[in-house]
Formats: structure tokens, C-alpha cells, sequence
């Protein structure tokens, strides 16, 4: 090809291929300009990298290669996240592989011009570029549908839509179907030129049909143009399409489209962990406590920022935003924290290099600058009201598309909050006292915490270990609602009696057995809750404890997975997995079938946080119930409202909305059960709050899943 000149279309060639560039004048100075956007783009991408290196909390995410690879590429090209949500993320994924293959298809072009790559011609080139075609169309149906959902539809969940989210949808959408039409012009053009050609040759290259089946299509749009007409349209979209392509490129860092980066990084650094708190070492030394500025959050919390779509579903799932609370996990935490990050950045960046250069301050801010670095992250920015308002239910990381971690950052500012600045409810600081003083968020002496037992008339059959002494398989860890709590010491009794009869042979710690530290962690006293932690530990190593069974899935969460941070490694069960286990061994026979309909919640502790749904359901399986599942179940229930510490904390209705509870046990109503069944004793508490608050508190009840496996069983 000369350098001032261009191969012209042909009608067809020998074997089906398509020239790059043919009809191009100056086509081969694209492949150095192509350089510009790229450029633009590592620059704006190392300035976002830069920003997260303002973190200055630790956090190590570079354990477990091959795992995090292997997340990475599930999540990246999979979209396995992403399509949970059916119409919106099966467009989503159109829409990202069809844009993977174009790319490819555009590195394949540049790949022949810089290495001398060979073209791809005959079949190859009918298959190849058939997927690239019918991958293109895709793109822009998933393109279209998702301006279709965000314009037209107007979902609540993308309540905060912005100008440069359109924007970037008529982008993309621009650079398809110009991509679309260039194909078309250069079809009809082939068309025109196949009298010309050789009667050998395919006649009008007849093959595009197949190799190009959107275009073959398109190229009736320009039937009406002549040649000549054809061909300069075609030149000027061609540089046209180049030009909106590579805008695409250079505005990848400095748009909303950056969250494909910072996505996929997310993907590779996700929390692989159990679902646990992080910890606070050394905590006799400590300095300070949780966080107060934003640049105090690691560099995976600032990347979590960058790496939010805005889609809305943590929002939509969200128990506290559903009843007019503060807390929108979208913008009152993250997009929040976002903007007041990208404020502060250039004079946090600015210190940083003064600090490498040996200087030790920046320049005096004023005016909007001094604003902005004074802001007060937790109460100007996110508020402590919102902060406090969170259950700790994990619905915004659950169904989180790029794997962010909401609850660690709120549960940080509470720390600081809390443990820093002595800013708290005054219901969490009673609850705090009660767990210094007696061991327990009641209050009730700690000397009283195995009075059940004898109240529930269970002492001769529990080996309570420092009476008793003796061998046991399992120590069970009560919790202190079947200690303090007068309507969950009948569950207690039901687990006790389920167990001794079937054999299971258990220990009991009595006073020895302290609060497992849930709430004081989630309030944010780390301090009070690895206190508690470890005098447990103590109690366990000092019985030689290898399995526990655990009651309240609160403590079945801390014990599990948090108290291994401080070297309490044992094998933790919730109860219901027991049961589970019991009854298919046959060690448990229902003898009198529960033939009620009913209605079961999850608890969030027990389901989103590990994972357990099918079990507490098998057992009421075997029960005999009719259970009735009802829309919000599963990984899609909704809170009662008592996690993340709330249990002690007061709730105000927001206006024109009910408490969370009462929402709840609505939705648990709906079916017109006989029973309402939960698992956990904060859930029962504030589920049977909310059914006599109703026209059906007299006839609809409130049980455990223990309680009702006792009654089947005679």
C-alpha cells in the first residue's frame, strides 16, 4: 500500500476475506494515533491507582493467588455476580462480551499491521467474523435495554441516574451502530462492484451474508446511494468510528466507565475470608480507634469506592433505606465517602509527596480547600446517624455486584465513634455496662446463668461441667438469651431435651460461659468484645472443648468465625445443622406430625452470613409443616432489625413507614400462616413484637425451629 494511497473494495475476492482498511485514504496513520488514547488512558488510570494508595489502614488482599485468579476471571468474564439480577445483569453481560469481541476483533487488525499477523481468510474469516457480528448486536440490544430500564422503566433503585450515565449509554451505542452502518457501506459498495467482477469469483461476495449477517441486512438502508456517495460516506464514518472509539478508550478512567477496571480488580481482592470483622491487633497499644478521616480506610476500602455502578441493588435490599432510615448503603455510605474522597485527594496528595520530599506540611488551605480537608467524615459526610442505623444484615454485600464491603466500613466509623470520640446511644452504652458488669447485654447477675436449668426443669439431664465434671462430644454454648431471656429458656429446654434424646452427649459451661461479645463488636467496643472473647477462650481450652453447639446464630457467627482471630479454633455448629444431622441419621422420629401452615424468616445471621438455609427447612420438612415460603426468603430476606447490636437500641418509625420489624413480620403475615418460625432469639423477640402489634397476635404464633422439632417428637 503506497503511503498517500488505498486498496479499493473489489466485489469479491478468491477466498472470503475482508482488506482492512480498503477505501481508506492515510488508513495506516490510525495505528499511531490509536497511541494518544491509550496514553490518556494509563494516565488517568494511574491517577485513580494513586488515589487508592492514600489508604492508610492495613489490609492484606494478596494471599491465595490462584483463588483470587480464578475469582477474577469467574466474576470478569462470567458475570457471575452480575446476572443474579436477571432482565438488567443478562444485559449487562451482552452488552460487556459483545464490547470483549469487538475489542478483539480490533486487536486482531492491529496485530496484522504491527507483526505482520496473518489476515484471516476463507471459512476462518466467515466464522470469525460472523461471532463478531452477531456478538455486536448484542451488544447494542443489551446497549438499548439497559437505557430502556434506566430511562423508561426508572427502577427506585437508580433514584441517584446522573448526566454522565447517559452519556456514556449514547457513546456506546454511537460506536455500535456506526460500527454497523461502516459494515453496511462497505457490503453495498461489494454489491454494486459484483458486475464487475470475474464470473469465477463469488458473485456481490455472496459470503457476506453469512461472514456478516448484521451488515448484509444493514446494506438495504443504502441501496438508494451510488457508488461514488457510498464510498466517501464510508471514508468519513470510518474516521468518524475511530474517533468516538478511541474517545471511548481515553475516557475509561475519568468517567463511570472506570468501574470496568476497578470492577475486575475488586473480583481479584474480595474478602475470601469467612464473614468476620476485621481485627484489631494489638489492642492494649493502640493508638487510636476505628475511623475518623476517609484516608484512614485501606486501600481496598478506597477501591471499593471507585469500583460502585450506582445500580442501586444494595439499596434495594436494604432494610434500614426500605423504612425511611438515613442509611442508603449507595450514596449515604459509598458515593458519599466517594465524593468527599476525590475532594480531598489532591491535598492529601500533595502532603504525601511534600512528606517524601522531607517537608512536613502543605500550604495553609482557605475557603473551600480548609472546608473540605475539615469536613468531618462521619458527621458531615456519611452521619453518625446513618452509621448507627445499620443491622449488620449483609443484604448490601450479598447482592453486590462488585463484591464492596459496606458493613467493615460502618463498623469502623462506629469504633471510632465509639472507642475515640465516646459518641454513642445511650441504649448502647447501658447494654456495654451490662456486658462489663454481669457478662451479658440483660444485666441479670452472671451468678444466675445457669438458673435455667433448674427453672426449666433440665438440671438432671445437662452435664454441667464445673459441677459435674465428665466426658462430653459437644459443649453446648447456650448464649445468654436461654440463660436471661424467659421466652428463649424454652427453647433452651427443647434443644436440651432434643439432644438427650438422641444420645448426644454434651457440656454445659454455666457460669463459666460469657456473652459471646456480638453486640459489643457490632456496636463497635472492640475492646469489650475481645475482652469477652477471650475469657471464653479461656473457658473452652480449660475443658478441653473441640465441637460447640451453638443456639443464637449471633454467637454461632462470632464463635465460628471471629474468635478465630484471637486462637479459638474449634468446630462450630448452629443447632439446626445438628438436628438436621439427627433426624436423617433417624436418631430423631417425629411421632406427631405438625400439620400447620407456616411461615418461615430467616435469620440473617445464620442465612446471608453463612450460608444456611436448607437445614432449619429440612427439620421443619420432617416436622410434617406446610411451609410457605414467602418473597423476601433466602439470600433475599429482609432483616427483623435486631443485628448489628440494634437489638439494644431503640427504633423510631420514619414517617409514612413501619419499624423494621414490623415490615417484616407484614411480609411473613402475607401467606396467612397458622405459625411463624425463626431460629434466632433476637428474631423471635422482635417477630413476636411485631405479630401482636397485629389484628392476628391472638391467633397466629411465634416458635423456634427447636420448639416445634420438640413438639413433633412427642
Amino acid at each position: 500500500m503506497m503511503i498517500f494511497g488505498f486498496e479499493p473494495f473489489k466485489g469479491a475476492y478468491e477466498v472470503a476475506e475482508r482488506v482492512v482498511g480498503a477505501n481508506v485514504p492515510y488508513e495506516w496513520l490510525i495505528y499511531f494515533i490509536m497511541f494518544i488514547p491509550i496514553i490518556i488512558f494509563l494516565y488517568g488510570a494511574w491517577k485513580r491507582i494513586e488515589i487508592w494508595t492514600l489508604g492508610e489502614g492495613k489490609i492484606n488482599r494478596f494471599d491465595k493467588i490462584w483463588v483470587r485468579l480464578v475469582s477474577w476471571f469467574t466474576f470478569s468474564f462470567a458475570q457471575a455476580r452480575v446476572i443474579r439480577k436477571p432482565v438488567a445483569g443478562w444485559m449487562h453481560a451482552l452488552l460487556f462480551w459483545g464490547f470483549l469481541v469487538l475489542a478483539a476483533a480490533a486487536g486482531v487488525d492491529a496485530a496484522h499491521y504491527w507483526t505482520g499477523f496473518p489476515p484471516i481468510i476463507g471459512n476462518a474469516y466467515i466464522v470469525f467474523s460472523c461471532i463478531v457480528d452477531i456478538m455486536g448486536l448484542l451488544a447494542l440490544l443489551g446497549i438499548i435495554a439497559l437505557f430502556y430500564i434506566r430511562y423508561i422503566m426508572k427502577p427506585e433503585r437508580l433514584n441517584d441516574t446522573k448526566p454522565e450515565d447517559g452519556l456514556m449509554i449514547l457513546l456506546i451505542f454511537i460506536i455500535l451502530v456506526s460500527g454497523f452502518f461502516l459494515e453496511a457501506l462497505r457490503i453495498h459498495v461489494q454489491i454494486l462492484l459484483a458486475p464487475t467482477a470475474e464470473t469465477h469469483l463469488a458473485v456481490a461476495a455472496d459470503y457476506e451474508r453469512f461472514a456478516s449477517p448484521v451488515g448484509w441486512v444493514c446494506a438495504k438502508l443504502f441501496s438508494w446511494m451510488s457508488m461514488g456517495a457510498a464510498e466517501m460516506s464510508h471514508r468519513i464514518l470510518w474516521w468518524f468510528h475511530m474517533a468516538v472509539s478511541f474517545l471511548f478508550i481515553a475516557l475509561v478512567p475519568f468517567t463511570k466507565l472506570w468501574h470496568i477496571v476497578a470492577g475486575m480488580c475488586n473480583y481479584a481482592f474480595r474478602d475470601l475470608g469467612p464473614s468476620a470483622l476485621r481485627m484489631v491487633d494489638n489492642i492494649e497499644e493502640a493508638e487510636n480507634f476505628g475511623v475518623e478521616r476517609v484516608e484512614e480506610f485501606s486501600w481496598k476500602d478506597i477501591l471499593d469506592l471507585d469500583a460502585c455502578i450506582r445500580c442501586g441493588r444494595c439499596q434495594e435490599n436494604c432494610p434500614a433505606y426500605n423504612t425511611g432510615k438515613a442509611l442508603n448503603p449507595k450514596i449515604t455510605i459509598i458515593q458519599n465517602m466517594k465524593a468527599h474522597m476525590y475532594a480531598k485527594a489532591p491535598y492529601l496528595l500533595e502532603a504525601k509527596k511534600l512528606s517524601a520530599d522531607g517537608e512536613t506540611s502543605v500550604t495553609a488551605l482557605e475557603g473551600a480547600a480548609a472546608a473540605v480537608m475539615d469536613s468531618s467524615l462521619i458527621y458531615d459526610v456519611v452521619t453518625a446517624e446513618a452509621v448507627w442505623d445499620c443491622t449488620n444484615c449483609r443484604a448490601c454485600m450479598e447482592h453486590c455486584p462488585m463484591f464492596i464491603e459496606h458493613i467493615p466500613k460502618i463498623i469502623e466509623m462506629r469504633r471510632n465513634l465509639v472507642m475515640w470520640q465516646g459518641d454513642m446511644p445511650s441504649e448502647a452504652q447501658a447494654a456495654f455496662t451490662n456486658m462489663e458488669r454481669n457478662y451479658n447485654p440483660w444485666g441479670v447477675g452472671w451468678a444466675l446463668r445457669s438458673g435455667w436449668l433448674e427453672e426449666r426443669g433440665v438440671r438432671d439431664i445437662v452435664n454441667l461441667l464445673p459441677e459435674d465434671g465428665g466426658d462430653f462430644e459437644y459443649l453446648f454454648y447456650a448464649g445468654c438469651a436461654v440463660s436471661f431471656d424467659d421466652r428463649y429458656k424454652r427453647v433452651g429446654e427443647a434443644l436440651i431435651r432434643l439432644l438427650h434424646k438422641a444420645g448426644v452427649s454434651v457440656g454445659y459451661l454455666g457460669t463459666e460461659e460469657y456473652c459471646c461479645g456480638d453486640s459489643a463488636r457490632r456496636l463497635g467496643n472492640e475492646y469489650l468484645f475481645q475482652t469477652l472473647a477471650a475469657q471464653n477462650i479461656e473457658s473452652f481450652n480449660n475443658y478441653g472443648v473441640k465441637k460447640i453447639i451453638v443456639v443464637c446464630p449471633h454467637g454461632y457467627n462470632t464463635l465460628k468465625n471471629e474468635y478465630p482471630q484471637l486462637g479459638g479454633q474449634y468446630e462450630v455448629y448452629h443447632y439446626t445443622e445438628i438436628l438436621a444431622e439427627l433426624i436423617e441419621k433417624g436418631k430423631l422420629q417425629v411421632t406427631t406430625p405438625i400439620n400447620s401452615r407456616i411461615t418461615y424468616h430467616d435469620s440473617c445471621f445464620l442465612g446471608r452470613h453463612n450460608g444456611i438455609y436448607q437445614q432449619p427447612r429440612s427439620v421443619l420438612k420432617a416436622c410434617g409443616t406446610s411451609l410457605v415460603e414467602v418473597e423476601k426468603s433466602k439470600e433475599f430476606g429482609f432483616c427483623c432489625g435486631a443485628g448489628g447490636g440494634r437489638m439494644w437500641l431503640e427504633e423510631e418509625a420514619a414517617e409514612g413507614h413501619k419499624r423494621i420489624n414490623d415490615t417484616r413480620t407484614s411480609q411473613l403475615l402475607v401467606p396467612e400462616p397458622e405459625m411463624i418460625v425463626t431460629n434466632c432469639p433476637f428474631c423471635l423477640t422482635m417477630i413476636s413484637d411485631g405479630v401482636k402489634g397485629t389484628d392476628q397476635g391472638e391467633t397466629v404464633k411465634v416458635f423456634d425451629v427447636a420448639e416445634v422439632l420438640w413438639k413433633a417428637v412427642g
